[in-house]
């Protein structure tokens, strides 16, 4: 059985705005010259765009656990278990949409 928190956002929640969101940031940060995970560890230069795509993605995820706090689905081991599951959510969509063209 699912846990209620998990059951949730996968149902009512709005993790596919947040796919979205991730998957739109990969397509420009591609577009504007980033080329592999590195470049991504320290931008300080970016197009403005990327930099509102980044923090709309923020928004998003964060409207996410407001919703669950909202619903009493929240404590510290939901905390945990919700970053990893959207950290694990992210990874894959990496590997889907890289940032290279595989060139």
């Amino acid at each position: 059985m699912k846990q209620p928190w998990f059951e949730y956002i996968t149902q009512f929640g709005d993790i596919k705005s947040i796919e979205d969101a991730f998957i739109k940031l990969r397509q420009t940060l591609r577009d504007s010259g980033f080329t592999s995970e590195e470049d991504l560890v320290n931008v300080s230069s970016a197009p403005t765009e990327v930099f509102m795509m980044r923090d709309q993605l923020i928004s998003k995820i964060e409207n996410s656990r407001n919703q669950l706090k909202r619903y009493g689905l929240w404590d510290e081991d939901i905390s945990r278990n919700f970053d990893s599951y959207i950290s694990r959510k992210l990874s894959k969509l990496e590997k889907k949409h890289p940032l290279s063209n595989g060139n």
